[in-house]
């Protein structure tokens, strides 16, 4: 159950929201590197608590691993993802969330509200529309939602299997897909996955295991992101850390439980006449279009939902969806698969969500600011 399929051509895999010993994590940035590089990634984003990291730490920045240069910001609102960040930023000595959205704004940040509904540190100000995107995965604040027993069987299989183990602790993000699809009915908002990886448990003050650690996590929940042909001078496989980044702003991504199963090759395409799109693409509804979604034919067969404007209008157990579209939308999907072996009672399971391929009407207002393929 490794995540250790290869690349597909124009695709990026990485985690977002990692932590160091610049905070509270347990890894130095190399060592950071080095278990992303054990675990396939492609990219990373380092986003330590209140602090930007340093030119020091953007120093080593591979063309085959580069990094994102991030913070996490605390406010009097909850934390945030300012993704983007120079070297150094210094944020203004204020709590207040809206302060801190506009200053890492100015910047340039993609701002991404971080685990919006964790039981210890919720997001509360909704009230703001000065934000890029929203975490609808936090590995964090998912494995929360588990009880006594669940957690008692994780640890009990994590020595043997650490991947299966960490499955087993998925549940669907319920309030978060909510939230997300009442913010989508008044603006595109990028939906993301957040490792919020700490390779950290404390025992004491003084004492802490590196568990989880930085490998197994970055197996788990990763983000997929799809680049366009002119990436990396035609080779998205040198695609810039600057390049990766204007791609995940504009919601051409999706999710993935790779632990569950590699999702190399799942594919979301929307088409309308001659045009057709991927997840954060936009394109003019002319008539008649179709949704077409193709599942590895590996994985076990997969239940996919497919919403518009936060309403599921097709739900079918298959690997492949070739349907007709009923007109202008916002269409995202969801894909379950069963969790595997005695203990996972085979539950279904989210194991990918893609962002929405906005299809709008020519004749009416449009809310879409990307463009079609």
């Amino acid at each position: 159950m490794r995540s250790g399929a290869p690349l597909v051509a124009g695709e990026r895999i990485g985690a977002v929201h990692i932590h160091t010993q610049a905070s509270d994590g347990s890894g130095t940035v190399p060592e950071v590197m080095a278990a992303a590089r054990q675990a396939n990634l492609s990219f990373l984003a380092i986003t330590d608590h209140n602090v930007a990291m340093t030119a020091q730490d953007l120093a080593d920045d591979p063309p085959d691993l580069p990094i994102i240069s991030g913070e996490e910001l605390s406010t009097s609102a909850g934390h945030f993802l300012a993704l983007g960040l120079p070297a150094g930023w210094e944020r203004p000595k204020t709590p207040d969330d809206r302060a801190l959205l506009a200053a890492a704004g100015a910047q340039g940040a993609f701002r991404v509200i971080a685990h919006p509904y964790h039981p210890r540190t919720p997001w509360t100000d909704w009230n703001t529309s000065d934000f890029d995107g929203m975490e609808i995965w936090n590995e964090d604040a998912v494995w929360r939602q588990n009880n006594v027993l669940d957690l008692l069987i994780a640890l009990l299989i994590y020595p043997e299997n650490d991947q299966l183990a960490m499955v087993r602790l998925a549940r669907t993000p319920e309030l978060n897909f909510a939230k997300w699809d009442e913010l989508l009915a008044q603006r595109p908002v990028v939906g993301m996955c957040g490792s919020d990886v700490h390779a950290k448990t404390k025992l004491s003050h003084t004492l802490f295991i590196r568990f989880p650690g930085y490998v197994p996590s970055f197996e788990v929940a990763r983000e997929h992101v799809l680049l366009g042909p002119n990436a990396g001078g035609g080779d998205a496989s040198r695609a810039t850390g600057a390049e990766i980044l204007e791609a995940l702003r504009h919601g051409h991504s999706f999710c993935a439980l790779d632990a569950l199963y590699p999702s190399n090759g799942f594919t979301t395409r929307v088409s309308s006449a001659g045009t057709s799109g991927v997840p954060g693409d936009s394109l003019s509804w002319a008539g008649k279009g179709r949704i077409s979604i193709s599942v590895p034919a590996g994985a076990s067969r997969p239940l996919i939902k497919v919403f518009r404007d936060g309403r599921v209008i097709i739900e079918q157990q298959t690997w492949t969806v070739d349907e007709p579209v009923p007109g202008p939308g916002r269409y995202r999907v969801e894909v379950f698969l069963r969790q595997p072996g005695l203990t996972g009672w085979r539950r279904w399971t989210l194991w990918a969500f893609t962002n929405p391929v906005y299809v709008t009407d020519p004749a009416g207002a449009s809310t879409e600011n990307f463009t079609a393929r």
